[in-house]
């Protein structure tokens, strides 16, 4: 070395052994680096194996000291990998295996055709219109406990998702693959269930009923906004408390009236954003009035207050 430089005019390059060093470079040798006294062509030759050995992410075939090991083949010829190697390709094809079989399994199964059960012979207090109302079976917090059982019995219960608002005021319509008879069966069921629902309601949880009510008829009178459905799940307690005559400013008859005419088909959400929350304006003002003089009546207020 003469002032900071090296002199390689007297060296051979240290990997050729042929040419003439004309540069330094370092090397990982036996896990230490090294400096080497190399000529140019080497130098590239160097720089360009290790910019392909930092894009590989995997060993290939016929790497250094005989190590072969890749995504396709793990060990030499006729060996067999390592245990857990093979454990997990086994599981993985288990898998696909258990998947294909399902899935020709779901399309040999033919799905069941369901009838509509008519709910119209129901007692008119547990239903409004053709579907059954289950309004007290949600407010005890027993409504996914019976759609349980009746998907168990070859049934469904099936609400109604109307503006945003699932299974809105918990009306439902039985649907059956199974024989009429046992279909009737769990209707009567299920109608005994809410009756006693609503009894539990009024003796063991009056607050959890009487807070239903009081929020239904705050948001009533003072909304702001009020789409059909919302409209229609607020005025579900309501009616509960109507059968009990335990409201002042509005009949039962006027409450059913209100739930037949509310529109469940959620046709406001093809409007545009500014058309519909005109029309919930709309809707929310007028109930807004309607609502101003229904209160809880002193039978209630005994009840829950």
């Amino acid at each position: 070395m003469r002032g900071g430089e090296v002199w390689f005019d007297t060296m051979k390059c240290e990997i050729c052994n042929n040419k003439d060093a004309e540069t330094a470079i370092s090397v990982k040798r036996d896990g230490e680096e090294q400096e080497l006294y190399v000529c140019k062509d080497c130098a590239r030759q160097e720089r360009l194996r290790r910019q392909k050995k930092s894009q590989r992410t995997h060993k290939s075939l016929g790497g250094a000291h005989g190590v072969s090991v890749s995504v396709t083949q793990v060990g030499g010829d006729g060996a067999s990998p390592p245990q857990f190697l093979e454990a997990l390709m086994n599981a993985v094809n288990g898998m696909v295996s258990d998947m294909e079989r399902a899935e020709k399994e779901k399309r040999a199964r033919k799905e069941p055709k369901f009838s509509t059960f008519p709910s119209s012979r129901v007692d008119a207090e547990y239903r409004i219109g053709e579907r059954l109302h289950l309004e007290g079976l949600h407010l005890i917090g027993e409504m996914p406990a019976v759609q349980r059982a009746v998907d168990a019995l070859e049934m469904r219960l099936v609400g109604v998702d109307a503006d945003g608002v699932k299974e809105t005021g918990h009306v439902y319509t039985l649907e059956f693959a199974c024989s009429p008879a046992r279909a009737k069966r769990v209707v009567k069921d299920i109608v005994d269930q809410e009756r006693n629902a609503r009894v539990r309601l009024m003796t063991e949880m009056p607050r959890v009923f009487g807070d239903s009510l009081c929020r239904a008829l705050a948001i009533l009178k003072n909304c702001r906004l009020l789409s059909s459905g919302e409209f229609f799940d607020l005025l579900s307690p309501l009616r509960l408390a109507a059968l009990e005559d335990m409201l002042d400013g509005i009949t039962l008859d006027e409450i059913d009236a209100c739930l037949a005419q509310t529109d469940l088909s959620s046709k406001d959400e093809s409007l545009s954003l500014e058309d519909r929350d005109a029309a919930d304006s709309e809707r929310a003002d007028e109930m807004n009035r309607r609502f101003e003089d229904v209160m809880l009546n002193e039978r209630a207020e005994e009840r829950f207050l």
